[in-house]
């Protein structure tokens, strides 16, 4: 089930309009949907947060949450250290209402998989930040060929595929190839974990 929370008919028809042949949509009030809400671990919350007056609000009203729901939000104006803010405090993905039908229906799907979902400038942005303490174990990226390993070094430092593809002066293609091969040998899924991991 898609639960959407917002006060504008227009995003509830949007919604209902759009994704209610792959999912089921039902519109809430966000008021009512408490911790004691049974929800399902296929269950999504989609959140409005232009209902909101304050940042706060927000993260006191997920608060009251039943923690298996998972969280995608919506706004008008998509901003990215909103958006980084957000997806620490447990957000799994962060949509603008410009963001594409497939790619909203992309990152339902990801999200319902357990997954994040982000725009690549926002991906890139939480990368460049992450600022963890402890040192990972070297041997882990001893499966990696030095093509592997220079793109690794990329990605955890924000560079986008095409960046990366002009910095090393191979082919894009090539750079997806090389970061499919990562992600089997190192058992990672997306590359905010790849970045995790690097920057451990």
């Amino acid at each position: 089930m898609i639960y959407i929370s917002t006060k504008e008919k227009l995003v509830i028809d949007f919604w209902q309009n759009n994704f209610k042949k792959d999912f089921k949509v039902k519109h809430i009030n966000l008021q009512t949907f408490s911790s004691y809400s049974i929800v399902g671990d296929n269950d999504v919350l989609v959140l409005d947060i232009d209902q909101f007056d304050t940042i706060e609000d927000i993260i006191h009203h997920i608060e009251q949450l039943p923690k298996k729901l998972k969280l995608i939000a919506y706004l008008k104006t998509p901003r990215i250290v909103h958006g980084a803010y957000l997806i620490k405090k447990g957000f799994r993905s962060y949509l603008g209402k410009d963001t594409p039908k497939v790619l909203i229906a992309q990152a339902i799907k990801t999200v319902l998989e357990d997954n994040l979902w982000l725009y690549p400038e926002l991906m890139n942005y939480i990368i460049k930040h992450i600022h963890i303490e402890q040192q990972p174990d070297d041997n882990i990226f001893e499966s990696l060929t030095q093509k592997e390993l220079e793109v690794t070094q990329y990605i955890a430092q924000g560079f986008s595929n095409r960046e990366i593809a002009q910095k090393m002066d191979i082919q894009l293609v090539t750079v997806k190839k090389h970061l499919g091969s990562v992600f089997g040998k190192l058992n990672v899924k997306d590359r905010l974990s790849l970045a995790i991991l690097v920057n451990k």
